[in-house]
């Protein structure tokens, strides 16, 4: 591989100790003020709080991922990137900010540890717009030494030992192809920028089209144009993503096939059917292989012919994410509380999210509504 310019190992050096050093120098700040050992019950707590702002949407669902993980999974400081623990610090602790704020480089004399978390913030985002993988030797000294004492008052001396070390060791090949991947990571950035501009592009041509057509056509293919317009806005506002909704899809379409042709339509299940109609919450439960799941999965189907949005979720905290004021829903839960007995862990899953699955069921009325099944011992 052909050696690299200063100004590239300058880049490569400077990228080693944003991704490297400055993340372990913020988590153990983090971790002083989140004990690791009581993270995942903090998280849970503010639970409210974190929802509203990921409803403001400055928790992205990657983000959300990490804070509420699958059971048996909880949440750890070590998979969280600056910007999140930046976040959580802001937001669930009395922590004074920068004079600026967090979102703009603190001056030479502030020394908090709030304004050296957004020194390392401000490099990291400037770092990852560069497009040519260079850094100016004068603005990486400047730069290096602003982050590195950040570093050492956040994690300590020893990670400020370890910057020296980076600042001036000489770069192997495992670093120089880091270097290559990075690139390679900014060229696949680029091209995905240029892809939302050209979509972007398509999009505004579609209006004037439709504008163009509104004005030149006959009423019945205004009509058409419009209704495909609107077909169009309501598949970008579903609330469920499109991988899940097309798993979705292909479970109702196997329960249709092979399930359902099979079923005999009882009392049961006609009973079930006007009570899901009647009320907001049905839970269906019996003993094992009575057919609970058979009769859930009859009367879902129904409800779809119904003009209802049927949804399976496996987590309490799905039914707050796929929830669509818009439209017609029904939540389908199986197991809601274990497979043959009850499940401890299953039903403390409930308890954080239950009383706003309760504000939505009763502000909706008769548009959502669940229906589960459970098991009883014989």
């Amino acid at each position: 591989m052909a050696s690299l310019s200063v100004e590239e190992e300058n880049y490569v050096r400077m990228s080693l100790l944003l991704t490297g050093i400055s993340p372990r120098a913020a988590r153990t700040f983090f971790d002083s003020e989140f004990a690791p050992a009581c993270l995942d019950a903090t998280i849970k707590k503010e639970y409210n709080k974190l929802l509203d702002l990921k409803k403001k949407n400055r928790i992205n669902q990657s983000q959300w991922n990490l804070l509420f993980p699958r059971f048996p999974d909880v949440p750890d400081s070590k998979t969280f990137d600056v910007t999140l623990m930046i976040l959580l610090l802001r937001n669930l602790t009395p922590i004074t900010p920068p004079l600026c704020g967090f979102d703009h480089l603190p001056s030479a004399i502030e020394t908090t540890p709030a304004a050296d978390l957004a020194r390392i913030k401000h490099y990291r985002n400037h770092l990852a717009h560069l497009d040519d993988g260079k850094l100016d030797t004068g603005f990486f000294n400047t730069a290096w030494n602003d982050i590195t004492n950040a570093i050492d008052r956040l994690g300590g001396q020893q990670m400020k030992q370890e910057c020296d070390h980076l600042k001036t060791k000489p770069l192997d090949q495992t670093n120089q192809e880091i270097m290559m991947d990075i690139k390679h990571s900014n060229n696949e950035i680029r091209e995905l920028k240029e892809s939302f501009e050209s979509l972007k592009l398509s999009h505004t041509e579609m209006i004037k089209s439709h504008q163009f057509l509104q004005e030149n056509h006959a009423e019945d293919d205004h009509r058409k144009v419009t209704k495909e317009m609107e077909i169009m806005k309501t598949s970008q506002k579903d609330t469920v993503p499109w991988n899940i909704r097309a798993r979705i899809n292909d479970t109702l379409k196997d329960w249709k096939d092979n399930d359902d042709t099979m079923f005999i339509n009882t009392r049961a299940a006609q009973y079930v059917l006007k009570c899901i109609k009647e009320n907001s919450c049905v839970t269906i439960t019996a003993s094992s292989g009575v057919g609970k799941t058979a009769t859930l999965r009859h009367v879902a189907l129904q409800m779809v012919e119904e003009g209802y949005d049927v949804l399976m979720v496996t987590e309490p905290g799905d039914i707050l994410r796929f929830y669509n004021p818009n439209k017609k829903t029904l939540f389908v839960v199986d197991d809601l509380c274990g497979n043959f007995s009850l499940d401890q862990s299953d039903i403390k899953s409930w308890e954080p999210v239950m009383e706003d699955i309760k504000k939505i069921l009763i502000k909706t009325n008769k548009n959502t509504c669940s229906m589960s099944v459970t098991s009883v011992p014989r």
